[in-house]
């Protein structure tokens, strides 16, 4: 991956296919890596963009506070140094959080917004989550820890039937983890978000997604956010977890294509 200076850092990137540009961004793990399942397809028709945040990949990882303003703040400064006008946003978890805040900014900052498992505001339940998951990073070992993590992403189900092949993936990841100190500050900067004094302003197409079985933003937080953001749409679907776009690639795909068919054929 090329890398560009964006908002103090060097972040990390790739673009590939040619049309109207998509920038997808990703959760708390924060690389482009995690879209895997989405970039094939959706270059067929667009430009699409992938990055790895601050803290995460082969992007710089300062170790300072973090918020999700400032990860909205090198967003904003990646998309103006690429030269790319009006992506649309394919959010997941903290990536929804980040574009929560981009499109609350403006309406010409993007063309529209997938908000796809994401949430508006922590609360108890998302906080007792990350007590957890802090608990396991700061006094377990870091196979633990993302194995741990790895049963509020995906359904029983999805482990239960692919658990070697997911584990070995798992274990692979621990060769290249960031710092458990950095990990935290992510955790700190998604725990403090609070967006719900500025979803009103979005006034970009919004489709919010997520999966009846998602534990850890569970749908009622996708049923705030599609309430609170004007004229947004809610899809639930009933199965996939946290991680819908990896254990339902061929349904989420075709939700996002669809409605990136609709905002760009609008916009035309």
């Amino acid at each position: 991956m090329p890398s560009i200076a964006t908002n103090g850092i060097q972040t990390h990137f790739e673009m590939k296919g040619e049309g109207a540009p998509v920038v997808l961004v990703s959760g708390l793990g924060g690389t482009g890596a995690y879209w895997g399942p989405q970039i094939e397809a959706l270059s067929r028709q667009y430009q699409v963009i992938t990055y790895d945040q601050r803290g995460a990949g082969g992007s710089d990882h300062p170790d300072m506070a973090y918020s999700i303003e400032m990860l909205a703040d090198d967003l904003e400064a990646l998309i103006s140094a690429l030269g790319v006008e009006r992506p649309a946003l394919i959010g997941h978890s903290t990536g929804g959080a980040i574009g929560q805040i981009l499109a609350a900014r403006g309406p010409d900052l993007l063309r529209g917004m997938v908000q796809y498992a994401s949430w508006s505001k922590s609360d108890a339940h998302f906080n007792w989550v990350f007590r957890l998951r802090r608990a396991l990073l700061a006094n377990a070992p870091i196979e633990e820890y993302v194995h741990g993590s790895a049963l509020f992403l995906y359904p029983p189900e999805h482990v239960q039937q692919g658990g070697v092949a997911l584990s070995e993936r798992l274990l692979d990841s621990v060769r290249t983890f960031p710092d458990p100190a950095i990990i935290m500050r992510r955790i700190d900067a998604i725990t403090a978000h609070d967006a719900m004094a500025v979803l009103g302003r979005i006034r970009i197409p919004t489709l919010v997604i997520c999966a009846n079985d998602d534990i850890l933003t569970p749908p009622y937080q996708a049923r705030i956010l599609a309430e609170a953001i004007p004229g947004a749409e809610l899809q639930v679907l009933p199965e996939g977890g946290h991680s819908l776009s990896e254990t339902q690639p061929e349904i989420f795909n075709r939700i996002v294509l669809d409605f990136l068919a609709s905002i760009t054929a609008t916009a035309a």
